[in-house]
């Protein structure tokens, strides 16, 4: 009789043990099984990210392309968009400041003229970028928007801008807004480090608004002006208004 409980005892254990070792084995296969099912979501989410990538590439540099066949010129550098607005139009640049005063982007002339970048500035490169446009209280010009931005209510609702070119997308965030009558210093591109941070400190404190934006001497930055048609400056034969942007996120790389 002890012989025979010995021996039930003996396979109630192996019993036991096989017990432990299969429930081992299931959890095993199912850990296996998870790890290769995240890697191949994992893998799934890699190429999607970068099939996205390839087509955001395609995208932006099909948009400069076509905006260049579309007015036949190859003066055509970016696109300058007001976020959350529709405005968004074709930023052009020519050899000099006087050309696309009088110029639409496809070269036709008209006093309209068109946004353009200083000739002095490379889109891509440069640390301080400078664009111009008309503007008037009688007839539609292409920056009279910015008028809007002696509301300050206008202002926290559209801070941002974005522009975008063959090779990056640079959102910025306005850190001033101004009339200037007589120092046309916010004109200057040859900065050394030390009098650069002053410069842009100098736009910041020219401000209507205190607007909390820091700045520092590696910070890139856009102006953009136009004439100003505020009822308080009517008497200035030169008004210029200045809307000095910081950039804030920049993506590049996006074509080959």
């Amino acid at each position: 009789m002890k012989r025979y409980e010995y021996i039930l005892c003996i396979l109630s254990f192996i019993t036991l043990l096989f017990i432990i070792e299969y429930n081992k084995y299931q959890e095993l296969n199912v850990f296996n099984n998870n790890f290769l099912l995240n890697e191949t979501i994992k893998e799934e989410l890699e190429v999607e990210t970068e099939i996205e990538s390839q087509n955001n590439k395609e995208i932006y540099k099909e948009e400069i392309t076509s905006l260049k066949k579309e007015y036949q010129n190859d003066d055509v550098v970016a696109t300058l968009e007001i976020l959350n607005t529709d405005y968004k139009v074709p930023v052009v640049q020519g050899v000099d400041n006087d050309y696309y005063l009088n110029h639409l982007p496809n070269k036709e002339y008209s006093i309209m003229g068109s946004i353009f970048l200083d000739y002095r500035v490379n889109i891509d490169t440069s640390k301080k970028l400078l664009m111009f446009g008309h503007n008037s209280s009688t007839y539609n010009m292409p920056f009279d928007i910015l008028e809007n931005y002696y509301d300050k209510s206008y202002l926290d609702n559209h801070k941002y801008i974005e522009i975008k070119t063959v090779k990056s997308i640079k959102k910025y965030e306005i850190f001033s807004v101004f009339i200037e009558t007589k120092d046309f210093s916010y004109m200057k591109v040859d900065f050394t480090s030390t009098n650069y941070l002053e410069h842009i400190n100098n736009l910041k404190n020219k401000s209507i608004y205190d607007l909390d934006v820091d700045l520092h001497e590696d910070s890139n930055i856009l102006i953009l002006q136009t004439c100003s048609t505020h009822k308080d400056y009517l008497k200035y034969n030169k008004k210029y208004l200045i809307i000095a942007l910081k950039e804030i996120e920049v993506i590049t790389n996006l074509v080959n």
